[in-house]
């Protein structure tokens, strides 16, 4: 699977460098895979859309179902964790990857991102899957709330703050 080299993934909230396929191979080998797709999301008002689940600021995201394109399951998983509707699809952008374990098996998981906008709208955060809060929030206070976030996610917006 290329995933475009180098890639890092955050295990331990460590960053690890993989330069090449041979070493995603072994890196991978020890690890259940999950594909994840979600989007960062802004309207009109220059606000992007997080999320607050389990203690840390995040953006929408969740698990691709079999046979799922990534584009579908990422605007499904953003309206479903948010409420949100009327969502465009816009580029990709980087993928983040991080590992953890689920009931005592190590999982990799790469998560598709999209760039999205939609009209801003009330939110309606799915309480079922952990999520306290779902908000708008001005751009300028991103990289503050996600001081409170996984580094995987530090860095994906900050490739997206100095990309723009």
């Amino acid at each position: 699977m290329n995933l475009g080299y180098p890639l890092t993934i955050f295990r331990d909230n460590q960053p690890v460098t993989i330069h090449n396929e041979q070493e995603w191979q072994r890196f991978a080998q020890e690890y259940t895979l999950i594909h994840a797709a979600g989007g960062i999301v802004a309207n009109e008002d220059d606000e992007v859309l997080m999320i607050f689940r389990l203690g840390y600021w995040d953006f929408p995201k969740g698990k691709v179902e079999t046979g799922e394109e990534w584009p579908t399951a990422a605007l499904r998983e953003v309206e479903e964790e948010t409420g949100l509707h009327d969502i465009t699809l816009h580029e990709p952008l980087p993928n983040t990857c991080h590992t953890y374990t689920l009931h005592g098996t190590p999982i990799l998981k790469i998560t598709h991102w999209y760039e999205m906008t939609a009209p801003k709208q009330s939110l309606i955060p799915q309480t079922e899957e952990d999520i306290a809060q779902a908000v708008w929030v001005p751009r300028t206070e991103v990289s503050e709330r996600l001081r409170e976030s996984y580094l995987s996610l530090k860095e994906l917006w900050g490739e997206l703050a100095v990309s723009s």
